[in-house]
């Protein structure tokens, strides 16, 4: 993973080694409803309530969702405090990055212990 200016913006390259680490990146951009999510904070940052209502997905889902962006670098999150309930909130947003698949890459990636085995 690295990072390089696009556009005077930061850009987040995600880069791979093995395949199961590509399928498990693929595995979370295939689903419609973290999509949804990036869609929806890659403007303004939002919090877990928010996204969940406009997306019409519970509160939960989208707090599980949004850990599993944040873990693979795709969102950064950030606690803030609030003068409303809940008083503090944590607030999303999504980090601009760039996937690049081609057979050129997929040739590079070596097989896990499970494919060689």
């Amino acid at each position: 993973m690295f990072i390089y200016v696009k556009n005077n913006k930061h850009v987040l390259t995600l880069s791979f080694s093995t395949i199961p680490e590509l399928v498990r990146l693929l595995s979370l951009l295939g689903n419609e409803q973290r999509l949804a999510i990036l869609r929806s904070i890659a403007i303004d940052e939002k919090y877990a309530r928010e996204i969940a209502e406009e997306l019409g997905i519970s509160r939960p889902l989208a707090a599980i969702y949004l850990r599993q962006l944040e873990k693979a670098g795709l969102v950064e999150g950030a606690s803030r405090t609030s003068d409303e309930p809940p008083y503090l909130r944590r607030y999303y947003r999504a980090v601009p990055f760039e996937v690049v698949v081609d057979l050129n890459v997929v040739l590079s990636l070596e097989r896990s212990e499970d494919e060689t085995g």
